[in-house]
């Protein structure tokens, strides 16, 4: 065989040789696939139920009529819900009120529930109430006095209307007669009275009670002048 054939011979079996190797390459194995996955996560949020909390009352106690002004609040605060939250409040007295702190005094004498809802900005409410009670300082009143010379104990009987009061007393005791006068009631629960007496004429005088009554609305302590012997501290109970 000559040299010229075999060479081209030897061409032949490289160019083969070198198709084999390309159709086979690594680089790209046959059958590859290349996925690109996306992942959505959902989270859920439970959003709690409105609580309207519990109302909280200042003054505690009881408080007069026509004069002690009742401060509505939250002992327990509201929560739940999606705040802000609006207050509407029911006195109980027929009247209403708005906001989360109202104020407000009662006429007449009683026993009152007061109802607040309390609604979240999707509007889901919730209620809560409170009792309120309310009295006047009408009635019979003794009252005992501490100091030197202070008289004996004086009986003095009071009738309210709104906040004016007006008092008498017939004072046997103490020999100072019929006295009558005038007083008023005042936030939160404060009395005071003025009473004339006209026993030991020409000259007559005056007794002024001043003071404040506790929480039941049975205990009135103060100071009292115009009495021989004062001025003085009192207690006057009911």
């Amino acid at each position: 065989m000559s040299d010229r054939k075999l060479f081209l011979i030897v061409l032949l079996v490289a160019a083969a040789a070198a198709s084999f190797r390309c159709s086979g390459s690594p680089s790209e194995p046959q059958g590859s696939v290349i996925i690109t996955q996306t992942t959505t996560t959902t989270t859920t949020t439970v959003i709690p139920g409105v609580s309207a909390g519990a109302i909280a009352t200042s003054p505690t106690g009881v408080a007069i009529a026509s004069a002690t002004i009742v401060t509505f609040g939250f002992g327990t605060q509201p929560a739940g819900g999606v705040p802000p939250y609006t207050f509407a409040w029911d006195f109980g007295d027929g009247e209403q009120g708005s906001g989360p702190a109202p104020s407000h005094t009662f006429k007449t004498t009683g026993d009152f529930t007061t109802m607040v809802t309390v609604t979240d900005t999707r509007g889901i409410a919730a209620q809560t109430s409170a009792p309120v009670s309310i009295r006047n300082v009408t009635g019979r009143w003794t009252a005992t006095f501490a100091g030197g010379g202070a008289p004996a104990p004086e009986r003095i009987d009071l009738i309210q209307d709104g906040t004016a009061i007006s008092a008498t007393t017939n004072d046997s005791t103490n020999a100072l007669g019929f006295g009558s006068g005038v007083g008023t009631v005042a936030n939160p629960r404060s009395l005071a009275i003025s009473l004339t007496f006209k026993a030991g004429t020409p000259l007559a005088f005056a007794a002024t009670y001043v003071g404040t009554i506790d929480a039941s609305l049975t205990t009135w302590t103060g100071n009292v002048t115009g009495y021989t012997g004062c001025p003085c501290t009192f207690t006057a109970t009911r």
